[in-house]
């Protein structure tokens, strides 16, 4: 089991750190840094080491670092799942493998060719559902009791209302615009497209907050929920710090990076809150 669990948990890490690095690659404007894949250029396979933030090949270059990697460690995660009573955490370790195999594709498509936003938004979805199977995956390699109740479907709601979010955020985002990063919405923006959706946004933005709250009160005797909460206060003082005129790159990529913390720590909650440790019932003794 000890070789299991290191497996599943590499895994689930890989796989949010991969959702991880994408925002920031988005956020400091480097995914062009490196024109060729998978080496960084032509006639050079790694990157040259730059200072700074901004357009960075080195960003880039980690972010597939981190991307390659993920795809074969939740393989070994689900083929050591195999050895499990309980087949539920290696259907998960498949799925979160469809999910990191679409998601490599896309992001080389990204660098070769470039790709419309209705596949960004596949690429984003795809990432997310890498993400959310392998943490699910983790947390039920113990083999508990699937029993989600009032306040797992406020935290399944939350999760849901953020995926949303988020995806609508790749399809009215402007050409370059930051909108297209993961992160919350920050108004009505002239730069990007369709108003109606950015009020959307807007709505599925207040909605996910209170959707947190609520499952962070609901949940507090049973599960850790000041990550959560934390990670939202976080995203609230970045945005209004962004709003105010402090746009530098190292403000948006926390921006960025704070949301996929959040949406990660959410599935968690999620997660947490659906299950019950199953107890075993003490054998009884007769005389």
């Amino acid at each position: 089991m000890r070789a299991v669990r290191i497996a599943f948990t590499a895994a689930a890490a890989l796989t949010l750190a991969s959702v991880v690095m994408g925002a920031v690659v988005c956020a400091t404007q480097s995914g062009a840094a490196c024109p060729n894949w998978p080496g960084c250029y032509d006639e050079q396979f790694l990157p040259t080491v730059r200072a700074g933030l901004g357009e960075n090949p080195l960003v880039e270059f980690s972010h597939r670092v981190v991307a390659g990697l993920t795809g074969p460690v939740v393989l070994v995660a689900a083929i050591l799942g195999r050895r499990l009573p309980d087949p539920r955490p290696r259907r998960l370790a498949w799925l979160g493998l469809a999910g990191a195999i679409a998601a490599g594709v896309f992001g080389m498509l990204i660098v070769r060719v470039g790709i419309p936003w209705w596949l960004g938004m596949l690429d984003l979805a795809s990432a997310l559902v890498a993400t959310v199977a392998m943490l699910l995956a983790r947390l039920l390699l113990d083999g508990p009791r699937w029993a989600p109740g009032r306040t797992a479907r406020l935290a399944w709601a939350a999760l849901g209302t953020l995926a949303a979010m988020h995806l609508l955020g790749i399809a009215v985002a402007g050409p370059d615009s930051f909108t297209r990063c993961l992160g919350w919405p920050l108004g009505v923006l002239d730069a990007d497209r369709w108003p109606a959706l950015q009020w959307l946004r807007l709505g599925l933005a207040l909605a996910a907050a209170v959707l947190i709250v609520l499952t962070a009160v609901a949940a507090a005797t049973r599960a850790r929920t000041w990550p959560a909460l934390c990670l939202l206060l976080a995203e609230v003082v970045l945005g209004f710090a962004l709003l105010a005129g402090a746009g530098g790159v190292g403000v948006r990529t926390a921006y960025a990076v704070v949301a996929s913390l959040l949406f990660g720590a959410v599935a968690w909650l999620a997660g947490t809150t659906s299950v019950r440790t199953v107890v075993a019932e003490p054998a009884l003794i007769t005389g």
